[in-house]
């Protein structure tokens, strides 16, 4: 159940159009499994020479389930924690069918991924230069800008085309307080041109300096940095 604080941050987020694309929930089904007997039982991938846990998808709701033997699992890939918690429901009743005094303890969110569009350029390159302590911009290697808030633990990933993805949050009061933050440092550097493919060749100089910034080159890498986010999440949650 969603705290009064948490619904009302989600409910301010969404007035915003900032929109919950991915959350990491973890569980513990206080068991010892045999993850060989387990993975024919979901019909799960085990190899452990490559990593120590059965992965298996749930298809309603879509997401992916990490389980180790130890009895803890990784649910990745929900928009929210009700699905998070209907998919790790469904896993405790394969678990059950292995071990049948399991039961389930320590439902908790590791990860937020949240992202939104403000549908303006964002001049990236000013932004690195006068806030180059907390951001890392290197258009050559990735067209986003790349920002770290240490207080709250949290990354924002910020792209030429008004694109904006933040990770690293455990609750949603924390992530509304970190997209306030994001907002207010990118504001003086938003360009009063709205984003338009009419205009991406306008500006000779800003785009010959960043080739990589094209719309669809923007989606994509959006698109990767996601999974890469998410395949880092499943390497820090139990390393």
């Amino acid at each position: 159940m969603l705290s009064d604080e948490s619904i009302e941050a989600l409910t301010a987020m969404r007035k915003q159009n900032i929109f919950i694309c991915n959350l990491v929930v973890t569980a513990s089904f206080i068991a010892d499994l045999d993850l060989h007997n387990f993975a024919r039982v979901v019909g799960g991938t085990y190899r452990p020479s490559k990593f120590a846990a059965v992965r298996f998808r749930v298809k309603h709701p879509k997401c992916t389930m990490l389980v180790f033997g130890s009895g803890k699992c990784v649910c990745i890939g929900c928009m929210s924690v009700g699905e998070a918690e209907i998919a790790i429901n469904q896993c405790f009743g394969y678990v059950c069918k292995v071990v049948r005094t399991a039961k389930i303890s320590d439902i908790s969110v590791q990860n937020i991924v949240s992202h939104t569009n403000i549908n303006k350029r964002v001049d990236l390159i000013r932004m690195s230069q006068e806030n180059g302590l907390n951001t890392n911009y290197d258009p050559e290697l990735f067209p986003g800008l790349r920002m770290s808030l240490q207080e709250q633990n949290a990354r924002a990933c910020i792209y030429f085309q008004g694109n904006i993805v933040v990770t690293g949050c455990k609750n949603f009061e924390t992530l509304a307080r970190v997209w306030t933050i994001v907002h207010k440092r990118a504001e003086p550097y938003i360009q009063s041109l709205p984003n338009t493919n009419s205009g991406l060749g306008e500006s000779n100089a800003y785009t010959s300096s960043t080739p990589f910034d094209s719309f669809s080159h923007t989606a994509t890498s959006m698109s990767r940095q996601l999974d890469r986010l998410t395949y880092e999440c499943e390497m820090d949650t139990y390393d």
